[in-house]
């Protein structure tokens, strides 16, 4: 079976493929280190068996030694990475083959125990070579030790010849040979065991770096899918919790921070210390596992929130995923959806409408202009004349509802923009003059509103705190006050009057349709106030005051995510 190629295709992974092999090779160097240490151990400690190093004792020892010396410089060069890696590599297998050679022939040749002690050498080479270069280092350590062996026996030949045990010693040299048929058995096996050594274990070797260098590939897509996730769930509209079969918080996104009004909150707090509402809902959907739990406000000034609550499957199971829907923005989509198809159709209609009240409004005009006609046709055409133009208004109104949609959301700076509208609207007063109180903290505050529709809201709330927010024989007082909840928070702005408030029954139909107290209003302005509002993600609401009066609120939505959304 063949492992796909996997090209490195970063310099980070290059560092650290680079930095792994210098790993692999300081270890077989502390190996050799260790080996030789032990070596020359064993040689001390054993002066009368001699287990190592039997024939030619000082040989060995040097031998031995020179060898530790040269793993602890290999060592250091570990360390400075020079000469490169393939260069070291190279080097230390030669010097192993000829360390471990002259070691074995000093300890007596085939029959020494030092024969495996070459086969890993071999295999420890074979790690870092390549292929071609772990073949040959098997070879010259087979023909190395081939060559040790003819020494020997020609060592063997020569001394006998010396001592007059046999002829000369080339005649004793052959002689050896052809009666060594163990010898080279021996040979044979440890040949093959070279080969074999060297081909497995540069296989595995080349397996293993093949799996961590898919391991590495796979734990970097994953690190960028759970950054991928993370983020998703960050920029979530919905609100996203996650808590333990204990109740404590795991996961914390954005949009869940905001609406729950949750600044600090570290993994493993509890629940019940950052929303005690939304722990008592999880605590009564764990004992029913019922589908129906009820909304819940975090907050006077919150929106409310429809939590959903599932358990994670996999080995996640006991942990529990809360979503937290705003009730206003699925009313408000629903009410988009049904509102899609009834926009183009009164605005047709608003269109048609207009022609004939155009045509009704001038005959009016003329009908008044006449001489001829008296006193009582005259206040019939004025009668005539007013419900035109209220029929106007609300037609206007209509169209406004049409194009909420069209919207151009910009950062408005408050101070300087209420001084305007603060201008415009003291212009177009009839009757007496009102109180103007406005204060905005911090001075600098901004929010995120489409200008003209923002000048259709505050127009409406103004001129009701004028028209509605007076006693008999007062001036009327209108208050704007605009702030921010906290130093991250939703902006908000509230106009106030100082008149006898909103009965408790009128509340409830406050913001329907056509619903107004007024005999010439239309019913249409808090209503199309409260949709140009929604319309710019920000919310309207009212509230009484205890001591006397009335309050709007606008909750806008927070300057730093607005624009990045639209």
């Amino acid at each position: 079976m063949t492992l796909p190629y996997l090209p490195i295709n970063s310099a980070a992974d290059r560092f650290v493929d680079r930095r792994h092999l210098w790993l692999v090779f300081r270890a077989t160097s502390i190996y050799r280190l260790i080996l030789a240490a032990l070596l020359l151990v064993a040689f001390v400690l054993d002066e009368q068996n001699r287990l190592f190093g039997q024939q030619e004792p000082w040989l060995f020892l040097g031998t031995a030694a020179i060898y530790m010396m040269l793993a602890v410089i290999s060592i250091a060069g570990s360390y400075w990475r020079q000469p490169r890696l393939s260069v070291q590599v190279h080097l230390q297998m030669l010097i192993d083959l000829t360390a471990l050679t002259i070691m074995i022939n000093a300890s007596g040749g085939l029959a020494s125990s030092l024969n495996s002690l070459l086969i890993a050498a071999v295999a420890a080479s074979a790690i870092l070579l390549p292929l071609i270069s772990a073949l040959l280092a098997a070879a010259l350590g087979f023909f190395l030790l081939i060559a040790s062996w003819l020494i020997d026996r020609w060592q063997a030949a020569d001394t006998q010849a010396r001592l007059g045990h046999g002829l000369d010693p080339w005649t004793g040299f052959w002689d050896h040979l052809g009666n060594t048929s163990d010898d080279w058995v021996r040979l044979g096996i440890l040949g093959s065991m070279l080969f074999i050594a060297a081909g497995l274990t540069h296989a595995l070797a080349e397996r293993a770096r093949r799996s961590e260098a898919l391991a590495r590939q796979r734990t970097w897509e994953l690190l960028e899918v759970a950054e991928l996730n993370q983020g998703i769930i960050r920029h979530l509209q919905n609100g996203v919790v996650v808590v333990d079969v204990a109740g404590r918080l795991e996961l914390l996104n954005d949009t869940a921070r905001e609406w729950l009004d949750i600044q600090n909150a570290e993994p493993g707090t509890p629940l019940r210390e950052l929303s005690p509402a939304l722990s008592q809902r999880l605590e009564c959907w764990l004992q029913d596992s019922g589908p129906d739990i009820s909304p819940f406000r975090p907050a006077e000034y919150r929106p409310e929130l429809i939590p959903r609550f599932t358990r994670l499957s996999g080995r996640q199971a006991a942990s529990v995923l809360i979503l937290l829907e705003d009730s206003d923005q699925t009313a408000a989509q629903l009410q988009q959806i049904k509102l899609a198809a009834l926009g183009r159709l009164t605005a047709s209609i608003a269109h048609e409408i207009r022609n004939p009240l155009a045509a009704i409004s001038h005959a009016v005009q003329l009908l008044e202009e006449s001489t001829s006609a008296n006193t009582s046709d005259q206040r019939l055409a004025r009668i005539a004349h007013d419900n035109v133009k209220r029929a106007n208004r609300i037609i206007g109104d209509v169209l406004d509802l049409a194009r909420r949609d069209r919207i151009k959301p910009e950062r408005v700076a408050l101070a300087s923009w209420l001084e305007t509208l603060h201008e415009e609207l003291l212009r177009s007063l009839d009757g007496p003059l009102p109180e103007w109180h406005q204060q905005i903290d911090p001075a600098g505050l901004t929010v995120v509103f489409d200008p003209h529709q923002l000048r259709q809201v505050l127009w409406n709330l103004c001129a009701n705190a004028y028209q509605h927010g007076v006693r008999s024989g007062e001036t009327p007082q209108v208050e704007l006050r605009a702030g921010q909840e906290n130093s991250h928070g939703r902006p908000f702005l509230e106009v106030r009057d100082a008149g006898p408030g909103i009965t408790a029954e009128n509340i409830t139909h406050l913001f329907e349709p056509f619903f107004t107290t007024r005999a010439k209003g239309t019913g249409l302005g808090l209503y199309l106030a409260r949709e140009l509002c929604e319309a710019n993600r920000a919310q309207l609401q009212y509230l009484p005051i205890a001591e006397g009066g009335s309050c709007f609120r606008i909750n806008f939505a927070p300057t730093h995510s607005t624009l990045e959304k639209d």
